[in-house]
């Protein structure tokens, strides 16, 4: 009995052994697999991440561009910071380098699309293209060359003695400001010798005689939107349009949750919307109407930025200073604190200075002082010699983005 008891037990402890062994052996394999399996679902995911990367970024960019503030929504996107639509295509780089992802070549141009169109990373490709121009075209003060500065003093708070540092530094030839109805003395002391011009909240100086041309009466908001002055420099005269539009954030802050899903905040902004383009058609037609065939500059807070439908249509056929000559993005406002926004950290460039035809730009820059709500724009820009004295532009009608407008209240 003992012999057999004995391979009794010695056979149990090999079958336990086995069992065990085999055991451990389907463990390995099963965590050798959820390791192999773990790897391949980030890859899945960063993928599918990846897609829908793409996918969103093209309708953002579809929405701004091409809708814009033809819908409420594209003007709400409009006027957002867009500094923040970065960040995905940024964590999705990080994530692919750190994971040894190919998903890395497919976000690096989607996210230097996004820094150019969307952001508005400026690249002056016609100067990089027109290198003969450029060769041409100096900063010599000797020759037909006017340097414009364009500031919105936001009545002068809250230290106009930064901004009017600045402006003094550039060493300006034509001033123009907005919301400037009452100018400080300090103004008229640093350039004592200067003519000047204001009506209402603009006011425009020169270091050449000027006059008045006309100023425009918007009925929209019942306001002077632009006033036009003729510049008699040594070398021929010319004309300087001050703009000062109207701000969609009168309309964006009446949009919250509550407004939006009973409807009011987006039947704020569509009327928002209407009144505005309204207000820039008037301002166009002045524009056009004052304009005659002498060289023209406009300058002022336009209120938009140049992805802006309104902009486009109704002055996007003029050169605009900063995208023909300058590299980044150019924000211009807002710089007093707002509320999830760090002070003094403009996020979009709504100030312009344009020009028609008959110039050459040679360089623009934004202010880098926080004197007002707005940073500073200035431009240089030469005369052309063998410009053709042509009108400048046409009567533009919004009529059609009007309509659809109201059909879509």
């Amino acid at each position: 009995m003992l012999p057999n008891a004995t391979n009794t037990s010695g056979h149990l402890m090999q079958e336990s052994t086995s069992d065990f062994q085999a055991r451990m052996s389907q463990l390995r394999n099963e965590a050798q697999g959820v390791r192999r399996t773990w790897p391949t679902r980030q890859r899945h995911w960063l993928r599918w991440l990846t897609a829908a990367h793409f996918v969103g970024i093209t309708s953002l960019w579809y929405v701004i561009w091409d809708v814009s503030e033809q819908w409420w929504l594209g003007s709400v996107l409009t006027f957002l910071p867009r500094t923040p639509w970065l960040a995905p295509g940024l964590l999705l780089i990080l994530i692919g380098v750190l994971r040894r992802s190919r998903t890395i070549w497919a976000n690096l141009p989607i996210t230097l699309f996004v820094m150019i169109s969307i952001v508005g990373f400026n690249v002056p490709w016609q100067s990089l293209v027109a290198v003969s121009n450029q060769a041409t075209a100096t900063d010599d003060r000797s020759v037909q060359t006017v340097r414009v500065i364009s500031a919105n003093t936001q009545h002068f708070e809250p230290d106009f003695s930064l901004l009017l540092r600045e402006i003094r530094s550039a060493k300006p030839d034509v001033i123009a400001l907005q919301e400037a109805s009452r100018p400080p003395k300090s103004l008229s002391d640093q350039f004592p010798d200067w003519h000047s011009v204001r009506v209402r909240g603009l006011w425009v100086g020169s270091k050449w005689p000027i006059k008045l041309i006309g100023q425009c009466d918007s009925d929209v908001y019942e306001r002077v939107t632009a006033i036009m002055v003729e510049v008699d420099a040594p070398f021929g005269k010319f004309l300087v349009t001050d703009v000062h539009l109207m701000t969609a954030r009168k309309s964006l802050i009446y949009l919250h949750p509550k407004s939006v899903l009973v409807g009011t905040g987006q039947e704020t902004v569509t009327e928002a919307l209407i009144e505005r383009s309204e207000e820039a058609r008037q301002t166009r037609e002045f524009v056009t109407e004052y304009s005659r065939d002498l060289p023209l500059i406009i300058c002022g807070d336009f209120n938009m930025p140049t992805s802006s439908s309104i902009y486009r249509t109704c002055f996007g056929d003029f050169a605009n200073s900063f995208e023909q000559t300058s590299w980044g993005c150019g924000y211009t406002a807002p710089c007093r604190a707002i509320r999830y926004w760090p002070t003094n950290v403009p996020w979009q460039r709504i100030d312009h200075i344009l020009a028609n035809h008959r110039w050459q730009i040679v360089a623009s820059q934004v202010g880098q002082r926080d004197g007002s709500d707005h940073r500073l724009m200035s431009a240089t820009l030469q005369l052309k010699a063998d410009a053709p004295a042509t009108p400048t532009g046409t009567p533009v009608d919004l009529s059609n983005e009007v309509e659809q407008l109201r059909a879509g209240r």
